[in-house]
């Protein structure tokens, strides 16, 4: 078996075994005995793990993270290696990142003479689970005696070949909100009597669209959407109550802030307006992936003639990755995997990765990791 095949076997293999966050026990297992047969020495935090690989030569050290955790998804994707575990898929194509950061990890192990310094690899649980398992592994002490870090992720937007990098801002804060209004039910026959909670919230979702309409610049990103609304028990019976619950996306602090404060005056005014009452419940979430200037900088030069690096806007996503790049510099890249024929998004469960792009990610992840310790290298740069 090739190097190339070996990573296209590793993806397919974790893709039968797909579990939701800190729940990743098969994975764990997995993931383990691969790198024990490297001659790695794994640390294990929960369902986290992460290993080092020295080289020859001493030198600062770069971490490259890999997410490892599925979605609460059925599988309808009709592939010969689909999920063994009903109600669980790996959507976002974090059996990718795996399989990638494995073959990276092996590369790095056989050609030690090849690059300056360590390398440590980190398989992180949870991503899909705010707040997330990036915290939980910093806290445990993974960015310990790191310098920079790495990530990267699947994308199905761009094709097999292509990338993006760059410095500055590459996915927004990820909020979500509950906006809950308390009416008074009754008889679907005697609508006067009542306050009409669906009536209300179905209201509160048209004004919601409003917001980033008339209240945010025109060039200023922000993204308001409903996703669910919870109400009623059966056809003739005025609901009491109702749910509304939404996300929220931003790359400023300062529309964060005014989307969260007019969330709160449209959904409390337009309650009032049918004599309701209506509470709202703000989350923050992953916050912006910013990344540093001189790392994206670096990787992207390392990746001249490797992949055709797009020139795109920021994405509206999330991403826990945004911690590890609060406490050290680092960048995180878009790796194209559009699949032949029709493509679908991710969280679908219709979710394809093109597995031509799984090799390439192992020659993006090894020449990004390789192009930051040789610049420091060559700069003569030491440990702070």
């Amino acid at each position: 078996m090739t190097w190339q095949e070996e990573v296209i076997a590793h993806r397919r293999a974790l893709h039968q075994i797909p579990e939701l966050g800190f729940q990743e026990t098969k994975t764990h297992a997995y993931l383990m005995d691969a790198l024990h047969a490297m001659g790695l020495d794994p640390v294990v935090h929960k369902t986290g793990i992460w290993a080092d690989i020295d080289s020859l030569r001493p030198g600062r050290t770069v971490a490259l993270r890999a997410d490892i955790d599925g979605l609460p998804l059925l599988e309808d994707t009709g592939l010969s290696f689909s999920s063994n575990h009903p109600g669980v898929m790996h959507a976002c194509g974090h059996d990718g990142h795996m399989a990638i950061l494995l073959g990276t990890a092996a590369r790095l192990v056989a050609q030690k003479d090849h690059w300056t310094g360590r390398v440590r690899v980190l398989f992180q649980p949870a991503e899909e689970l705010p707040p997330g398992g990036a915290q939980d592994l910093i806290a445990a002490g993974v960015l310990d005696g790191v310098d920079q870090i790495l990530g990267l992720h699947l994308w199905s937007e761009y094709p097999v070949g292509t990338a993006r990098v760059a410095p500055g801002p590459m996915m927004a804060n990820a909020d979500s909100f509950i906006v809950r209004i308390k009416g008074r039910g009754g008889h679907g026959s005697q609508p006067e009597s009542t306050k009409d909670a669906v009536l209300i919230a179905a209201q509160i979702v048209v004004n919601l669209q409003t917001i980033v309409s008339r209240r945010i610049g025109a060039f200023e990103p922000a993204v308001v959407t409903c996703g669910t609304i919870q109400a009623g028990t059966t056809f003739n019976i005025i609901a009491e109550s109702a749910e509304v619950t939404g996300t929220v996306r931003t790359f400023s602090t300062a529309a964060q802030a005014l989307i969260q404060q007019e969330i709160q005056h449209i959904a409390k005014t337009t309650a009032r307006l049918y004599d309701a009452e209506a509470e709202l419940v703000y989350i923050k979430g992953y916050p912006v992936v910013v990344n540093d200037a001189r790392s994206a900088e670096q990787w992207a030069n390392a990746l001249e003639g490797t992949v055709t690096l797009q020139d795109d806007h920021p994405s509206m996503g999330g991403e826990d990755f945004a911690y590890y790049l609060h406490h050290r510099p680092g960048a995180f890249l878009f790796l194209g995997c559009a699949p032949d024929g029709e493509i679908f998004p991710h969280h679908s469960p219709h979710f394809l990765v093109n597995e031509a792009a799984l090799p390439l990610g192992v020659d993006v992840l090894y020449k990004g990791v390789q192009s930051l310790l040789a610049a420091d290298s060559a700069h003569g740069l030491q440990r702070p």
